[in-house]
């Protein structure tokens, strides 16, 4: 069967906002999402996941621009990297309390998403995490979640991978094989922007690491890549 972005979001939106969770696909590993409060917490429960774990904001670049706050410099920096080079990216920065999608949240949902007036969103996922944002915004609803695993076991590229308590824990499982920025490492680079420091290396890092470097003046370190 051909893949259906548009029908696949919006089936996964619906199951959402009944309080559902779902396990979707994203350009670096399956993640598990919730919108609503008693879904993030059978997700934290589930993974077994530690209460100062934050759940990140399932997002895109326009999202991005709505709802986090950076100079200019740094704005354009995000857009080069996510828009101009299509590359995956989390980021960290300060973000506007008062945005709807926000304010709609309770205390215990935004405080359980971020940390000292920063929130985390996973910017240029991939089609289909474009495709459900844009369908969930419309609702009103922010999309949050995390990697689709046990705490500490590591990001699934494929979800064959993802243990089956995880799995047996979502109302929906939206599968596109392979992810495509899985190697050699899964799950975002997360960069906090305020600081300008990597938070964690993951997906593209090299790539990240290089256009930094050229084009912002910030040196990160370099990590040996792991032998196929």
């Amino acid at each position: 069967m051909p893949i259906d972005i548009p029908t696949d979001a919006a089936r996964v939106s619906a199951v959402l906002s009944q309080g559902g969770i779902a396990i979707i696909p994203s350009s670096v590993g399956y993640g598990i999402i919730g919108t609503e409060a008693t879904a993030l917490h059978r997700i934290y429960n589930v993974k077994r996941r530690q209460p100062h774990k934050r759940h990140a904001i399932i997002g895109s670049y326009a999202l991005h621009r709505e709802m986090h706050v950076l100079p200019a410099e740094k704005a354009d920096l995000v857009r080069l990297l996510t828009v101009d080079l299509n590359l995956p990216l989390g980021v960290i920065a300060p973000f506007r309390r008062d945005h709807p999608l926000i304010a709609r949240l309770d205390e215990v949902t935004v405080a359980a998403s971020s940390m000292d007036g920063t929130i985390a969103m996973l910017v240029n996922g991939g089609p289909f995490q474009e495709e459900l944002v844009r369908v969930a915004a419309a609702g009103g609803r922010a999309v949050l979640g995390s990697s689709a695993n046990l705490t500490g076991q590591g990001t699934k590229t494929v979800v064959e991978e993802i243990e089956p308590e995880i799995r047996q824990a979502a109302d929906i499982v939206v599968d596109y094989g392979l992810v495509r920025d899985g190697w050699p490492r899964a799950s975002s680079t997360m960069v906090d922007f305020e600081g300008m420091r990597v938070v964690r290396v993951g997906a593209c890092y090299e790539v990240i690491r290089d256009v930094v470097a050229r084009f912002a003046g910030v040196d990160w370190p370099r990590m040996d890549l792991p032998s196929r």
